[in-house]
């Protein structure tokens, strides 16, 4: 964080005087968008949460390495991976669906609790889906010689113990190349975030001890469009909440239901094309208004976003990255300690983690490593970080976008994690005196988690 709160900050000071009608117009628009926020912000809470899905992905993966041989890859744990798999589908809000209640009945036999895995297949026999009932009748009277088998679940540790529960040889439900991976992906899922967290830990240690020394190179000017309080407030409450995240989707999702139904597309494409074409949409209004802002402003660097794309960006990108793993890291661990059950999980990310076509993870991919970052960060450190750091300094600039963007995302169970992230972010753009610096950040980070997804999912 900046020491000279001022020094770096351009002395431009408008003295543009914002129209009455127009500020009228900005509080109204605040008042709806604090309405707006206030009321999906509550409303998150009750939203599933994908945190046990990754727990689940993440011990089946255990479970996994373990018949493949990899003890040594298992993270130490109070319980055997079976017993946590098992004790965490019990725990998880799906826990009464067929899906769930197989998964359990197959675990169950694994570890011996004959009589509950029992109960649980007469459960999904009585009340199950017509194509989950053979496999649970299966099951309940095995018969060796049986071929061939019944249609088995999509998750290879479910496969693997259905073949283990009808004493069928392992490769006939599942390949040796599948359980293989499984191990690999096991180790990248452990390894990639600790390795980041350790590396950006001795980056920030030493950018503190530089900064103790007085060896901190001085910042660029921070530099960003002339514009006044009102008009951002109008920008980020009118153009990018009112507009963008209520009427925009209200009046183009009947339109583009209509559109999509007239093609043949699978279940997941369609979720896929949904995401991109909504994003891209509800972008729309916030940059129609900044571009009418900025064409109000004389040339110069009073229209300045400061992008100045360079090789430079890179390693500043990757840099900036993991110094702010170790916070993000801290801020996640301390929301589930005293927030176990949150809910509140960005729908993007079950979408991905459960995604079975190639093309609409491509499409969630165009999504999340490109619009997203391009469009928040034009928004919150290109224009919001600089207009307030201007006026009330740096660390007011970065602090006050780095919260507007963590409540963007709706959801007050991530909302610590991306206020750290967020703080990460203002601090490349003003450190770096580069927007599209901070711009492959975001990209690198929402890369980063959709390769975690992946890896959990796949």
């Amino acid at each position: 964080m900046p020491c000279n709160r001022r020094a770096t900050v351009s002395s431009r000071d408008s003295t543009r005087r914002t129209a009455p009608l127009l500020s009228l117009l900005a509080l109204l628009s605040l008042a709806l968008a604090l309405l707006i926020w206030g009321f999906s912000l509550a409303q998150s809470i009750e939203r599933p949460s994908v945190g046990n899905v990754l727990e689940q992905r993440q011990l089946e993966l255990e479970v996994l390495a373990e018949r493949d041989g990899g003890r040594e890859l298992l993270p130490t744990g109070p319980l055997p991976p079976e017993e946590q798999l098992l004790e965490t589908l019990q725990q998880s809000p799906r826990a009464g669906s067929s899906d769930s209640l197989l998964a359990q009945a197959l675990l169950e036999d694994s570890l011996g609790l004959v009589e509950q895995s029992r109960r649980h297949l007469n459960t999904v026999i009585k009340s199950g889906p017509a194509d989950l009932r053979p496999l649970a009748e299966t099951l309940l009277a095995p018969d060796p010689e049986q071929q061939p088998l019944p249609p088995l679940p999509e998750r290879p540790l479910y496969r693997l113990l259905v073949c283990e529960a009808l004493k069928q040889p392992a490769d006939a439900c599942l390949s040796p190349a599948t359980l293989r991976w499984a191990s690999w992906r096991l180790v990248l899922v452990n390894l990639l975030p600790l390795f980041g967290v350790l590396a950006g830990g001795v980056l920030l240690l030493q950018q503190l001890w530089r900064r103790w020394r007085g060896q901190q190179p001085a910042a660029p000017e921070l530099q960003g469009p002339d514009l006044t309080i009102t008009e951002t407030v109008l920008l980020i409450a009118g153009g990018f909440v009112v507009l963008g995240g209520l009427v925009t989707p209200l009046m183009a999702m009947p339109m583009l239901g209509s559109l999509l139904d007239g093609l043949t597309l699978t279940p997941a494409l369609r979720a896929a094309l949904e995401v991109l074409i909504l994003y891209s949409v509800a972008a729309l209004p916030a940059v129609a208004v900044l571009i009418l802002l900025l064409r109000n402003l004389p040339a110069g660097n009073g229209r300045s976003l400061q992008w100045r794309p360079s090789w430079q960006c890179w390693p500043q990108a990757l840099r900036g990255l993991l110094m702010s793993l170790p916070l993000v890291a801290l801020t996640g661990w301390l929301v589930e300690r005293f927030w176990p059950n949150a809910g509140g999980s960005n729908p993007l990310l079950e979408e991905v983690l459960n995604g079975r076509s190639g093309v609409a993870i491509a499409l969630l991919a165009i999504t999340a490593t490109v619009l997203a970052p391009l469009f928040e960060e034009v928004l919150f450190r290109g224009v919001l970080l600089t207009v307030v750091g201007r006026r009330w300094g740096v660390s007011a600039g970065i602090v006050v976008s780095a919260l507007v963007f963590a409540l963007a995302h709706l959801s007050l169970s991530e909302a610590p994690p991306l206020l750290a992230l967020g703080i990460g972010l203002g601090w490349l753009r003003w450190s770096s005196g580069r927007l599209f610096s901070t711009v492959l950040m975001h990209s690198l980070w929402n890369g980063l988690t959709f390769v975690n997804l992946l890896l959990l999912g796949s």
